[in-house]
């Protein structure tokens, strides 16, 4: 329920900016490497909003493939140092992170004695990104986008499962906070 009123207040603050004359509609795709203890990965984002002078303020939804795949959803606010085509920016970036993970092997441990009846749940988590970046105007072809930043993101899993000495039903609660590097390129118009 927070999260349909935290989406409602983003797009009415979004439509009020769209209001005023020197606000201007802006889309940056990129594609991320990130790179953390457990594995280097990679990531798909698309940042939309408006712009008003230096400053950009959006929501984004992204695909995080680090360790387990996973579904970014985030508020997105950077500004623009100088005036010119070719800039330097600060971004920082902050929502949920839906799981979205298939794959049953995730589950953990696997025993030679798997009972049916075993289950493994993963939960949604936090997603942050703060970095700098620099842009390069192109003609009429909107902007190359270069990024580095340092990302979090978390999720929780729940596994439940038959211990096969006691045959009691034990519950492991792990928590997975998956701390990356992040470079990106990507285009806005």
């Amino acid at each position: 329920m927070k999260y349909i009123f935290l989406s409602i207040f983003l797009s009415l603050s979004l439509f009020s900016l769209s209001q005023k004359n020197d606000c201007r509609f802006r889309s940056v795709n990129s594609l991320a490497l990130l790179n953390g203890s457990n594995e280097v990965s990679a990531g798909l984002q698309s940042v939309n909003g408006f712009q008003k002078k230096n400053w950009f303020v959006g929501v984004g939804v992204g695909l995080d493939y680090y360790v387990h795949r996973s579904v970014p959803l985030f508020a997105d606010v950077r500004y623009e140092f100088g005036k010119g085509k070719n800039k330097f920016f600060a971004y920082a970036d902050g929502g949920i992170n839906f799981e979205w993970v298939e794959d049953p092997s995730a589950r953990g441990p696997i025993f030679i004695w798997d009972p049916p009846n075993n289950s493994s749940e993963f939960h949604n988590g936090i997603y942050t990104d703060a970095g700098l970046g620099y842009m390069v105007g192109m003609k009429k072809a909107g902007d190359l986008v270069l990024s580095l930043g340092y990302t979090h993101k978390s999720l929780k899993r729940t596994e439940t499962y038959q211990d096969w000495r006691t045959q009691e039903w034990l519950t492991d609660h792990y928590h997975y906070k998956l701390n990356r590097i992040a470079v990106k390129v990507g285009w806005r118009f």
